[in-house]
């Protein structure tokens, strides 16, 4: 019985000294700190619940609302509802509708000024009355954007993009539309005035690409034809006028009456080129402005600013202009083929402020002989940089007043093919921009859908050797170093 008494007091005796010992005290001050990392996350993650805040970690920022609807939002001076047409408990039914209620509360939480309600379709067909025109029916899914009398339907489908795949024969979701069109609303039926602009024809004039009247149309812009011929002068209602690639020149009575729709701070802007046919009222007009169109088909000499395998097909380099700094901070480009080339006036208006938008590099050059079989240089062809497109401004103080008149002058009319309108946004974004210059919106929204596509990781062969050896090799050593460190450090403690 003594003895036993002796083991257990040893026993007791070890065990208490096994707590004085390193081994404890390590092991104690590691279980410590897990504890109160466990604490500390646990409170973090409790006040993190309670602030309403969240991070858009999708690719395009598909949930996060753009400068410019933040800059709407921020100035809204009148209130502003946006109506969901859903059934009772169907609100939140698909991905769509969860995307597009999303969208929308991050709308009120950037501005009081807005609220948002839903109508059954089917209970409640009386509260829709107001909003059918021409008897059509408003299909559920859509939205009502409404501000005092004024008030825009956004049809459900069109709050995303579709595209065709023509080898499976069926469309795709491209691209998410919600709050491109929801600030078009805002803006529509917020608007005191709301702009028109003329596209002149009689002269063989290319029309507006489907894509870009679309566009235009969102950006609350009225698209109407003028004809001068017909047409005693150009309507005073008009925001801009548009000129897009006229095969034949206008008549001198024309050019006057442009002339002073211009002088009367009036905004245009030209896509011409005259490689193949003269029109010397269309040039005589232009070199009123300080510029004039070369006759010579530019060349580029510079690999990184042309299509690959084609110098004629520019990407001309973008100087720094609120036209095209959007388009260089989301890395756009635009796509010129076969351009010509602007050139600056040494005689003009002191007045005229002339500013390069598009420029080639100083490799360029420019062919004169149009029929010349090769584009390589050759004698007599000019040299480059050259100016692919400008920007003209007008300022005359007159009756104790600046008055401006603003241009926009393009020596490309392949910039507005329909195929690359709708395949290169930097084409669209940069007639868009320019018409927004054009009538003071600089600010103007240049909100553009939001990929829905998925982008995939391509790596070169070289690039997939290295991240092997890194997961299959590298990886594994630093851990076996590691956990090798430990046990020795703790074999000899």
């Amino acid at each position: 019985m003594k003895k036993f008494g002796q083991l257990n007091f040893k026993y007791f005796k070890s065990i208490k000294q096994s707590f004085k010992s390193k081994k404890f005290k390590y092991g104690g001050y590691a279980t410590l700190m897990v504890a109160v990392v466990i604490a500390i996350a646990i409170i973090i993650n409790l006040i993190v619940d309670q602030i309403p805040w969240e991070l858009d970690l999708t690719q395009n920022q598909r949930y996060s609302l753009s400068e410019q609807t933040n800059n709407v939002l921020d100035n809204l001076k009148q209130d502003v509802k946006i109506i969901g047409l859903y059934e009772t408990g169907n609100e939140n039914k698909t991905v769509l509708d969860k995307t597009v209620l999303e969208i929308i509360e991050r709308y009120q939480r950037r501005s009081k000024r807005v609220s948002y309600t839903t109508i059954d379709p089917e209970r409640y067909p009386q509260l829709l009355t107001k909003y059918q025109k021409d008897d059509t029916s408003l299909s559920p899914g859509s939205l009502i954007v409404e501000s005092g009398d004024k008030y825009k339907v956004i049809n459900r489908y069109d709050l995303i993009n579709y595209g065709y795949n023509q080898y499976s024969g069926e469309f795709y979701a491209q691209s998410l539309a919600v709050e491109q069109q929801l600030t078009s609303a805002i803006l529509y039926v917020t608007a005191e005035e709301l702009p028109v602009i003329y596209r002149l024809i009689g002269h063989d004039e290319d029309s507006i690409p489907y894509d870009l009247r679309k566009q235009l149309e969102l950006e609350n812009y009225t698209i109407e034809d003028l004809n001068l011929i017909t047409q005693e002068s150009v309507p005073e209602k008009a925001h801009a006028l548009v000129v897009l690639s006229p095969k034949r020149d206008i008549t001198k009575e024309e050019a006057e009456k442009i002339r002073k729709y211009l002088e009367n701070q009036g905004r245009a802007i030209f896509f011409i080129q005259n490689l193949s046919r003269e029109l010397p009222n269309f040039e005589a007009l232009l070199k009123s402005y300080g510029v004039a169109l070369e006759r010579a088909v530019v060349v580029e000499g510079d690999p990184n600013m042309y299509f690959p395998g084609n110098p004629l097909s520019l990407i001309p380099k973008m100087e720094s202009h609120s036209i095209l700094n959007p388009l260089k901070s989301a890395q756009m480009y635009v796509f010129a083929p076969r351009s010509q080339s602007i050139k600056e006036l040494d005689i003009k208006r002191r007045t005229l402020t002339i500013e390069p938008l598009l420029v080639t590099s100083d490799k360029a050059w420019a062919k004169t002989n149009l029929e010349s079989t090769t584009i390589e240089k050759e004698e007599g062809d000019l040299e480059g940089p050259f100016n692919i497109a400008v920007a003209i401004t007008d300022k005359i103080y007159e009756d104790n007043e600046t008055k401006e008149t603003r241009l926009i002058v393009v020596a490309n009319t392949n910039i507005l093919n329909s195929s690359l309108i709708s395949q290169v946004p930097g084409n669209a974004n940069f007639v868009l921009n320019s018409i927004n210059w054009l009538r003071d919106r600089e600010e103007g929204i240049s909100i553009r859908p939001k990929s829905l596509l998925t982008s995939y990781l391509r790596i070169s062969a070289s690039q997939q050797l290295i991240f092997s050896g890194v997961v299959v090799i590298l990886i594994p050593l630093i851990v076996l170093a590691s956990g090798l460190t430990v046990w020795l450090r703790r074999r000899h403690l």
